[in-house]
């Protein structure tokens, strides 16, 4: 699979990211209002995943930047599944939640719950929530937690992903790193104890690959910016892309 950078925590660049990680392609824009910069940014990562009719791994520092791989996707024709591999529910919205942290309604505006400015500038279609599945969430808020009782969101273990009622493929796979538990990774922005092995994560992949296509998957690299500097920091990024592969 080809794989894009997005060196980018929303819109605070993540250069450790980029010495980190030999993408076969990067984005870089210029710093501007935080608002403007996100749009510019998620419009050239929609256009990039859009001008490639092939498979596709998107890294980034955050999860809203899935929003742009799913957008770029729609681009080329494809209504995607989305499988989301996360240990939060990323379903909050500006009414629910109480940081106003971005990353933390990702699955909900990709599903056309709030940020419509957002999405509107970069011309993302909403998802059925019936196309969705949550794996791995463990630490949910209770807002979320309401808003995802009343949806159509799917929420399964990972270790029965692989025998789960799934969308048709093809599928837009998300994978935050700290749905592993996080005594296997290095530090993580959100660490949720209690997680899947790095193992059953990469196995849950595995599966997912044998069972249909991934049109792409996108890393959401949620370490702290310090961790990119460790030595061999995204091992298990480099484990997970390939068993996806």
């Amino acid at each position: 699979m080809r794989s894009l950078l997005v060196p980018y925590h929303h819109p605070d660049p993540l250069p450790a990211l980029a010495r980190a990680y030999a993408a076969d392609d990067a984005i870089v824009v210029a710093k501007g209002a935080p608002g403007a910069m996100l749009a510019h940014l998620y419009r050239t990562a929609a256009e990039r995943v859009a001008a490639r009719d092939e498979p596709l791994v998107v890294l980034s520092g955050d999860c809203t930047t899935s929003l742009a791989t799913v957008a770029g996707l729609q681009r080329r024709g494809i209504a995607p599944g989305v499988i989301w591999f996360d240990a939060h529910g990323d379903f909050h919205t500006a009414r629910t939640t109480r940081s106003g942290y971005l990353g933390g309604m990702a699955l909900a505006m990709l599903t056309g719950r709030g940020g419509a400015a957002l999405t509107g500038a970069i011309g993302l279609a909403p998802v059925d929530d019936t196309r969705c599945v949550l794996a791995g969430a463990r630490d949910v808020e209770p807002g979320e937690r309401e808003a995802l009782a009343a949806s159509a969101v799917r929420q399964v273990a990972v270790e029965t992903l692989g025998d789960a009622d799934l969308p048709q493929s093809p599928w837009y796979v998300h994978l935050d790193l700290d749905v592993v538990d996080p005594g296997e990774m290095p530090p993580l922005r959100f660490p949720a104890p209690g997680g899947p092995s790095l193992e059953a994560v990469a196995q849950a992949l595995r599966a997912l690959a044998a069972r249909g296509t991934i049109a792409a998957l996108g890393v959401a690299c949620t370490l702290t910016p310090a961790a990119f500097d460790l030595p061999d920091a995204l091992a298990p990024v480099r484990a997970l892309v390939d068993a996806a592969a």
